[in-house]
C-alpha cells in the first residue's frame, strides 16, 4: 500500500505528528499537501469562502469508513479525512460534505437571517422559515412550511435544517443554480458534478491548484462519495490521471463520474 503522503516535506510534517504522539492531530491541508517539483500554488482571494479551503484541516491517517457505516475506504485513493461528517439521513447524492462547509462558513460569516439553500424541486429552503418553527409537510411535490414549534436560533437547530436540506438539494439543483465552467477557466471552488441515471450522484470540490512550468494545471478534489461519508481528499488512483496526491483535470473527471459524464459548474456565495 502506498504511503498517505509521498513527498519528503509531508513525510517530515507526518513524522513529527507521530513523534509528538500526535498521530491523528490535524494539519492544514495547504501546509500539508505540498506542490509536486517545479509547481507552484495559483494565487487565492484574500477573503471569501474560497479563501478558507487552504485552511481546511485533515487528518493524514485517520481510517475512513463508506456511506454504509461499514466498509472501510481503500487508503490508496485517500490522501486525508477531514472531521466533516455526513448527515444522518445521508441521501444517494453525496452532497453533505460541500453543504457542510458552505453552511459553517454562512453561519460563521453571512447574514443568517438570508440563509437559504435550492431544493431539487424547484423551491427554496430558508433558514428563517426553519428559525421561526416552520417544518416541512410534503404536498404532492412541494412543501408546504406550516408553524408546528417555538422559534429556536441556536446551532443545533441550524444543523437539523441542514439536514433536511441534503437530502432536498441534490446534483438538479446544484446544476440550475450554478453556472457552467469550461475546463480552462476552472478554479479552486469549483464543483465537479456527475449527475447519473441510477440518481447515485457524486459531487467534487477544487479544493486547490498549482500550475506547471508550462502552465499545465493540478488540482486537489476532495468529495463525500455517494451514498455519503466523511468529506475526504482524494488521491489519483490508476488509470486516473495525476501527479502524486494532485490529479489532472481530466483524471478528476474520471474520478468522480467514474465512466458517467460530468459536468464543471461554479457555485457563487454571495454574503
Amino acid at each position: 500500500m502506498r504511503s498517505l503522503f509521498v513527498s519528503g516535506r509531508s513525510l517530515v510534517i507526518l513524522g513529527l505528528l507521530v513523534f509528538c504522539g500526535l498521530g491523528f492531530s490535524q494539519v492544514k491541508l495547504g501546509e500539508a499537501i505540498p506542490e509536486p517539483e517545479h509547481y507552484f500554488r495559483v494565487k487565492m482571494p484574500s477573503s471569501g469562502f474560497i479563501s478558507t479551503l487552504r485552511d481546511l484541516e485533515i487528518y493524514p491517517d485517520r481510517e475512513l469508513i463508506a456511506g454504509d457505516g461499514v466498509t472501510v475506504l481503500c487508503e490508496d485513493n485517500i490522501v486525508a479525512a477531514t472531521d466533516i461528517e455526513p448527515f444522518e439521513q445521508s441521501s444517494e447524492v453525496g452532497v453533505d460534505g460541500v453543504l457542510r462547509m458552505w453552511g459553517n462558513y454562512l453561519w460563521k460569516h453571512g447574514n443568517r437571517k438570508t440563509i437559504s439553500f435550492p431544493m431539487d424541486n424547484g423551491q427554496i429552503a430558508l433558514w428563517e422559515d426553519w428559525r421561526m418553527g416552520m417544518r416541512p409537510k410534503k404536498s404532492g411535490g412541494k412543501y408546504i412550511f406550516t408553524q408546528v414549534t417555538t422559534p429556536d436560533g441556536g446551532r443545533a437547530n441550524y444543523d437539523k435544517f441542514l439536514a433536511f436540506v441534503a437530502e432536498q438539494m441534490g446534483a438538479i439543483a446544484l446544476q440550475r443554480e450554478s453556472e457552467i465552467v469550461v475546463d480552462d477557466s476552472i478554479h479552486v471552488g469549483d464543483l465537479i458534478v456527475s449527475l447519473r441515471e441510477n440518481k447515485q450522484s457524486w459531487l467534487g470540490l477544487v479544493l486547490d491548484m498549482c500550475k506547471g512550468p508550462k502552465g499545465e494545471k493540478l488540482f486537489l478534489v476532495g468529495t463525500s462519495g455517494a451514498p455519503a461519508t466523511t468529506f475526504y481528499v482524494m488521491r489519483p488512483y490508476s488509470p486516473v490521471q495525476g501527479l502524486n496526491e494532485w490529479f489532472t483535470l481530466e483524471g478528476a473527471k474520471w474520478a468522480i463520474g467514474d465512466g458517467a459524464r460530468v459536468y464543471l459548474r461554479r457555485v457563487r456565495l454571495e454574503l
